[in-house]
């Protein structure tokens, strides 16, 4: 039999044939890697990831640009004559919606229609914090270089975090999903190989309903004994919503261990309030530095909270265990406090919480288990801004 007709030798070829193949496209990798993404700019999120996230009441891909934020792709350099940057948190990055429909990017497209050559770019960071705010601003302020910096400050939750930032609360230790031994060589063999193909073509499938169902027994475990008196003395369907991953579980965290998450921020009598106050005052203050030094004007802008603006939502959280008196509902003190701050680091405050409010029916601006903006809710509140940097740019 002919060698070069044998089965040996064809496999030898097909062999040699697919080594080459990986090491083509192993070195085409690098090249797209060094020309086309720039590794060094993984401004908030690795650039060009993406992720699935679904839940009960949602089910969306979240993309990140090759700058690490998500939005669309923009240059270094302006392409319109006004580019606004929004730095806050998940609020701002539009958790639960797709990205056309969170408020930064309809307020762009609101902006745009009436006559404005604009754009917003949306730095927001799920779970951030004023002092993630002062490092997402070191980070592309000087980078972005854009005319306005946007502080969205959402209410209550940003101080809160302040008052608390040192307090000692147990860290559950929550399980991740295993990955078959095979799956999870594979996945490393090939991240080796095509490290920046596999970022185009990698998604984290995120199941929204499957994670607080991994981590609700994890926190339920963690809770200290007083902690766990109060989540015992909760509704039996909140307890098994909880359980279930139906129900996010860390608003019964929160509500464990600060009942009084919503209401203590409002009480500007209080030394801790006051200090966390000073706090912010002092992150802004660096916010502020930042975008000066790059030629930037900057403003702060309250973004409403649930209990603030929906009678409906003050129910679910009375519920979830926090203590809030229904006078909490259109309480001013919610801004007025993200106000002082601002006052204190001499920066121009903004809030539509009284229009966003009244203009409104509340029973859909807010997802009832997850506690987010809607996509109702964030077109609602981009309308209410729209008048004001309109005003502002014009």
């Amino acid at each position: 039999m002919n060698f070069r007709n044998s089965l040996a030798a064809k496999f030898l070829l097909a062999l040699f044939s697919i080594v080459i193949l990986v090491i083509v496209l192993s070195i085409a990798d690098r090249l797209y890697g060094r020309y086309f993404i720039n590794n060094t700019k993984e401004l908030i999120y690795p650039p060009c990831s993406k992720a699935h996230h679904k839940s009960s009441e949602f089910d969306i891909t979240v993309k990140i640009n090759s700058l690490g934020f998500r939005d669309d792709e923009y240059p270094l350099v302006k392409k319109k004559k006004y580019r606004i940057a929004v730095i806050g948190d998940s609020f701002t990055f539009g958790w639960g919606v797709n990205l056309e429909d969170g408020w930064v990017k309809i307020l762009e497209k609101e902006l745009n229609a009436s006559g404005l050559d604009i754009e917003i770019l949306n730095l927001g960071k799920g779970g951030a914090s004023p002092a993630d705010y002062t490092q997402t601003a070191k980070k592309t302020i000087p980078l972005l270089k854009p005319d306005l910096v946007v502080i969205a400050v959402l209410q209550a939750n940003d101080l809160h975090q302040l008052i608390h930032a040192y307090d000692s609360v147990p860290v559950p230790k929550i399980e991740q999903p295993k990955k078959s031994f095979l799956t999870e060589k594979t996945n490393s063999l090939l991240n080796r190989i095509f490290p920046h193909f596999m970022k185009l073509i990698a998604v984290r499938n995120i199941s929204i309903g499957e994670q607080w169902k991994r981590e609700a027994p994890a926190l339920l475990q963690s809770f200290l004994p007083e902690q766990k008196k109060r989540f015992d003395a909760l509704d039996e369907k909140v307890k098994s919503d909880f359980l279930s991953g139906s129900l996010n579980p860390w608003l019964i965290h929160q509500a464990v261990y600060y009942p009084d998450y919503f209401v203590q921020p409002l009480d500007t009598s209080d030394i801790d309030v006051a200090v966390g106050i000073s706090a912010m005052a002092d992150f802004l203050e660096k916010i502020k530095q930042i975008s000066a030094a790059n030629h930037a004007d900057v403003i702060t802008l309250s973004v409403p909270n649930l209990p603030y603006s929906s009678k409906e939502g003050i129910n679910d959280l009375k519920k979830y265990g926090f203590n809030i008196p229904d006078s909490i509902y259109g309480n001013p003190l919610a801004d007025i406090t993200t106000g002082l701050a601002s006052a204190e680091a001499e920066i121009e405050y903004y809030s539509v919480s009284e229009n966003f409010r009244k203009n409104n029916n509340d029973s859909n601006l807010y997802y009832k288990f997850d506690g987010h903006f809607t996509q109702t809710g964030n077109y609602k509140f981009a309308v209410s801004l729209k008048e004001f940097f309109l005003k502002k740019f014009r």
